[in-house]
């Protein structure tokens, strides 16, 4: 059994992969959800049993995913602790939450620390994994099947955890901030705004795609720009407003708070 302590947006995502991907049938996901309507729509829509309880979750599944906001993590593990067992396996999704806290919470040495991110929603998440040396190629590749279903996975050192957080965790909203500036320009450049964020978002699917290809970022951004033409001017801007260094000092704010998240556990 595979159950999900918290029924929000990434939960549902891992859900709908998992059902999608046909790695686990409706019978063998629970969900733990104290919202009744939260609980009711993911019964209905995945066809997956849902309760109120964690107990009862940590109790019946061998795989237990913590889908909880990182303030809410102690008081989930210290309701939970005398139903987790070292033959279970736990994977916590929470910003900022160590390895060895959710160790010092739990009787199982199989926890896994994972960073996804909301585009797993549409299964173009990217996901990542740190982990202790004791777990083995199975008991891996378990987890590590449920996060493919919606998107790509790798497994780093946890002390680059936070900087993950900061770069992929947090990154969609910081892309998301960047194609609403470009829409609200292209709306003062003439264009309405159905038409802007359409001629912005696929804009950036493309790029993303190209450079998914191998393709270095300098070398599309060389292949775009003439000597003097329209993208040189727009790049020009950039430089001169310092474009990398604010997206540096954003990221490094992200990384800070992620830090500290891990500190109050």
């Amino acid at each position: 059994m595979i159950g999900f302590i918290g029924g929000g947006n990434m939960a549902e995502a891992l859900i709908k992969g998992i059902r999608d991907k046909g790695q686990g049938a409706s019978e063998e996901i629970i969900v733990s959800e104290p919202m009744e309507e939260r609980r009711k729509y993911l019964a209905q829509t995945y066809s997956v049993k849902t309760t109120a309880s964690n107990k009862e979750v940590a109790a019946s599944c061998d795989i237990i995913i913590l889908a909880v906001k990182p303030q809410n993590m102690e008081a989930v593990l210290d309701e939970i602790a005398n139903d987790i067992t070292d033959k279970k396996m736990v994977v916590s999704i929470a910003a900022g939450i160590t390895l060895s806290y959710l160790a010092s919470k739990l009787k199982t040495e199989l926890i896994i620390r994972v960073m996804p991110n909301t585009p797993a929603l549409v299964q173009e998440g990217m996901s990542v994994m740190s982990l202790c040396g004791c777990f083995h190629g199975k008991e891996l590749d378990m987890v590590k099947s449920i996060l493919l279903s919606v998107g790509k996975v790798l497994v780093l050192p946890e002390e680059q955890m936070n900087a993950v957080t900061a770069l992929s965790g947090s990154g969609p909203a910081f892309v998301a901030l960047f194609i609403d500036a470009m829409t609200d320009a292209g709306v003062k450049l003439g264009l309405n705004r159905s038409d802007a964020a359409e001629l912005a978002v696929q804009t950036l699917l493309g790029t993303a795609k190209l450079l998914d290809t191998g393709m270095s970022a300098e070398n599309l951004i060389k292949m775009v720009t003439s000597p003097g033409g329209t993208t040189a001017a727009g790049l020009k801007v950039f430089e001169e407003k310092v474009l990398k260094a604010i997206v540096e000092a954003a990221l490094k704010a992200a990384h800070v708070r992620a830090h500290e998240l891990g500190r109050r556990a």
